[in-house]
């Protein structure tokens, strides 16, 4: 891409001394101001209110309305949206991330990229909001991730770049916790605009554009002064690597990540279905279940993640949080898979949201702790969300597989949550083995 000119010419293109690499890419000591942390928060809570609506609940009504009696229909075309979006994701979060890390633009090497994405993101929702066939529907959720995972990029590296690490943990369950109560409220505005589809995936884009254009400003993003190496195609493809024998520690902790998502877009990618199918629900009716679930769900994860943050910052141990958390996630995806009952969906919704508070409150802190170099946290952290990213996009791929096993119809729930479940308690036994982190 072509890069405008330097405000200063001559800071940009001299070779930088060591002492001005080693200032410039400085760990931050400073603690943050609540200005910054109150922005952060609103920007994560709206962007995600945006993205996570069709995410977890509206592609599935989408496929739910496009087929109305055919539950095998149904189940792919939510696999073809969403394994193409979440496929997307994958490219452009570490693309993006290599960008902003060498963005020279005076307004910052992660302001630019915010504002951007976020801008990209709603394009795609209004093609999603307005299209009714599935190609549409696929198209309009590939450029809402990549337009989304442009933004996402820096604003993950934001916490390297600007938060210290005695911080880390606490702030890292905030933004933890904006995330999740954007799902609950995303869920409600699905439930309440289940017959109003344009409106559902439209207007929630509109908030998150203004407040992540306000956490631009209030960012206080330097202009990277230090021209970095030329990005050839080699060093384009090593973008979407960090090499696992050099840095153990880092891919320990990806595998981590990648194995609890897989688990958990495995059933909320089809936890709709779910509902109607295995639990006997109407689609309103489930919609209805859906938002009282996560009500639970966001309610146990707000106060494990609170509890969890301060634990974490206090003993300086992130392993053995990491580990419990994410066992007792799998545990409960497994007991999905005998749960018939709407109360006792409730119950495995609570356990499962204190699990998964517990997790969120201490990884992102452990990941930044075991990050191979600082200098390229954006490049880093990209990689990492290709843990994020990248089974979003095989999850739907891979369960209409177990849906399908012994099921012509594809309802095979139980087979589908044994291997979610399975893949969680696999990922917390690997937080047992990672060394630099306590």
């Amino acid at each position: 891409m072509a890069e405008p000119p330097a405000s200063s010419p001559t800071s940009t293109d001299r070779r930088a001394t060591q002492e001005e690499i080693d200032a410039f890419f400085a760990p931050p000591l400073q603690e943050v101001k609540p200005l910054f942390i109150a922005s952060y928060l609103a920007a994560q809570l709206f962007f995600f209110i945006a993205l996570m609506g069709p995410a977890i609940v509206s592609i599935q009504n989408k496929a739910l309305s496009m087929f109305p009696d055919d539950t095998a229909a149904q189940a792919n075309a939510v696999s073809q949206i969403a394994g193409l979006g979440a496929l997307g994701a994958v490219v452009a979060n570490v693309v993006f991330g290599q960008i902003s890390d060498r963005t020279m633009w005076r307004w910052g090497r992660r302001r630019p990229w915010l504002v951007v994405g976020i801008l990209g993101m709603t394009v795609g929702l209004v093609i999603m909001g307005l299209t009714n066939t599935v190609p549409a529907v696929a198209a309009g959720w590939l450029v809402a991730q990549i337009g989304a995972n442009a933004a996402l990029a820096p604003f993950v590296a934001v916490l390297s770049d600007q938060v210290p690490e005695f911080q880390r943990a606490r702030i890292s369950s905030m933004i933890s916790i904006a995330q999740n109560l954007a799902i609950l409220i995303a869920t409600y505005l699905s439930n309440g605009l289940k017959d109003s589809l344009e409106i559902l995936f439209i207007g929630p884009a509109i908030p998150a554009i203004l407040f992540m254009t306000w956490f631009a400003f209030v960012l206080p993003d330097k202009q990277l002064t230090i021209r970095p190496p030329r990005l050839d195609l080699i060093g384009l493809i090593k973008t979407f690597w960090v090499n696992p024998i050099a840095y153990p520690d880092y891919a320990l902790a990806w595998w981590g990540r990648f194995l609890i998502t897989l688990c958990s877009f495995a059933f909320t990618t089809y936890r709709l279905m779910y509902l109607v199918n295995r639990v006997s629900l109407t689609r309103d009716e489930a919609l209805s279940v859906i938002a009282t679930s996560v009500l639970i769900y966001t309610i146990a994860l707000m106060a494990a993640s609170f509890v969890g943050g301060q634990l974490s910052d206090r003993l300086h141990r992130r392993k053995a949080f990491v580990f419990v958390a994410s066992a007792l996630f799998g545990v409960g995806t497994l007991m999905l898979a005998h749960t018939t009952t709407v109360s006792g969906f409730y119950m495995v919704e609570a356990v499962m949201g204190l699990a998964y508070g517990v997790y969120i409150s201490v990884d992102l802190a452990l990941v930044v702790d075991v990050l191979p170099n600082p200098d390229n946290a954006g490049k880093d952290l990209g990689v990492f969300n290709i843990a994020n990213a990248l089974p979003q996009s095989l999850a739907p791929y891979m369960a209409p597989f177990f849906l399908g096993i012994d099921s012509a119809d594809k309802t095979n729930y139980p087979a589908l949550c044994y291997f979610a479940g399975i893949c969680a308690i696999i990922g917390g036994v690997l937080a047992i083995f990672i060394k630099k982190v306590k």
